[in-house]
């Protein structure tokens, strides 16, 4: 499956794509939509809306990847945020619902998976008590797993700034986790 975090577009295919090339704007979607759209349902409590906006995105890049520069991965996050802020625009909702990955099937332990669910009931409360900055840091930091110079490119603030709010946000979710214990 494409679109592992450590998997990166080799420059060339990126140039390709941004002069039109077809298999290099391919090769981009493969590799990136994983990515984009786990990062999207952490956003929204529907799949399909997910589905829609991740691939909103792909076609926005589409729309302006002639212009594109710095990093094509950061673009398009955020072109994601992008695309998230006028969805919560258009429905005047804002959504604080977290989907964690689903279960593979085959050789789980029943237990293992009900606590999980709860593990996850758990920190999808928290991540709720979180400011929208400090929940989107966690989510690419420790859900996502990009590191610090990354999520800074992905929504245009300082290494700096992005550690300083992982501190804030993890401190805030291990007084509520620890209260609800």
């Amino acid at each position: 499956m494409g679109g592992s975090v450590d998997e990166k577009i080799p420059p060339p295919v990126v140039e390709a794509a941004r002069h039109g090339d077809a298999s290099a704007l391919a090769q981009i979607c493969e590799t990136l939509y994983p990515r984009i759209y786990r990062y999207v349902s952490y956003k929204v409590n529907d799949h399909r809306d997910a589905e829609d906006l991740a691939g909103d995105v792909f076609v926005r890049m589409l729309g302006a990847i002639r212009g594109q520069k710095g990093s094509l991965e950061a673009w398009l996050f955020r072109i994601a945020g992008n695309v998230l802020t006028d969805h919560y625009r258009k429905r005047a909702v804002r959504s604080d619902e977290v989907e964690l990955p689903e279960e593979t099937a085959g050789g789980i332990d029943p237990e293992a998976v009900v606590e999980r669910k709860l593990d996850g009931d758990r920190l999808r409360k928290g991540l709720q008590t979180l400011t929208e900055e400090q929940r989107e840091t966690v989510i690419l930091r420790f859900i996502m797993g990009y590191d610090h110079d990354e999520v800074a490119a992905m929504t245009g603030r300082s290494a700096g700034a992005v550690r300083a709010l992982q501190f804030r946000a993890l401190a805030a979710l291990r007084d509520v986790m620890g209260k609800r214990s």
